[in-house]
């Protein structure tokens, strides 16, 4: 299965743990699609947890994965590049144009540098015939509202055991079990049979 028929694409991953967190299910059952996924940083500002050891986490997690690239920067925060810098990083790094979306974090987020990685994607994709899709992260907002919904409900199992790579985070409220299962819930998705779901916006595609 592809993603959204799309050959490749290009997944922007603010901290370690937030493309994993947000969309791993999706990317396992879309097998015939690329995605490359660059960490821009090792974590959070103010995160204690901030390390080499998160970068591993990330390693750990897409290991045996066939479908993934992971990229990692040499930048403990997002705040150490100004946002036309990491712009810039970005389109020296990657041939834009080469892929058909790019997915990021989104503007309705209670987390500042998830905010600052949503504006670097459209900056990146500004003259490129390239798709932007935000996905959820456990920080969005309840005023996002998602528009395309993938049943991960083959590939979830899987997924909570690659979670557990991530053990640097085992104690935050976002990764305790119940709020995972919360994560991938939603109504209107549960009314059509869809039971456990990652969710996305589309906010552009160009055939």
């Amino acid at each position: 299965m592809k993603f959204l028929n799309f050959n490749k694409v290009l997944c922007l991953s603010p901290h370690p743990d937030d493309v994993e967190y947000s969309i791993v299910g999706s990317i396992l059952q879309a097998d015939q699609t690329q995605f490359d996924i660059i960490c821009l940083t090792q974590g959070g500002d103010f995160d204690k947890t901030n390390s080499e050891d998160r970068l591993q986490e990330v390693n750990n997690f897409w290991s045996g994965v066939k479908n993934v690239n992971l990229f990692f920067t040499d930048t403990d925060h997002l705040k150490s590049k100004q946002e036309d810098e990491w712009v810039n990083f970005i389109e020296n790094k990657f041939e834009i144009s080469s892929y058909d979306a790019i997915m990021t974090t989104n503007q309705i987020d209670s987390h500042f540098e998830h905010r600052q990685t949503s504006r670097i994607a459209h900056a990146v994709c500004r003259a490129s015939k390239v798709g932007i899709i935000e996905y959820k992260s456990p920080s969005t907002l309840v005023e996002w509202v998602p528009n395309y919904f993938v049943d991960i409900s083959k590939s979830y199992s899987k997924k909570i055991e690659m979670l557990n790579s991530f053990v640097s985070q085992g104690d935050r409220a976002y990764f305790q079990p119940e709020q995972i299962k919360a994560f991938h819930i939603n109504f209107q998705s549960s009314k059509r049979g869809l039971e456990i779901v990652e969710m996305f916006k589309i906010i552009q595609l160009y055939n």
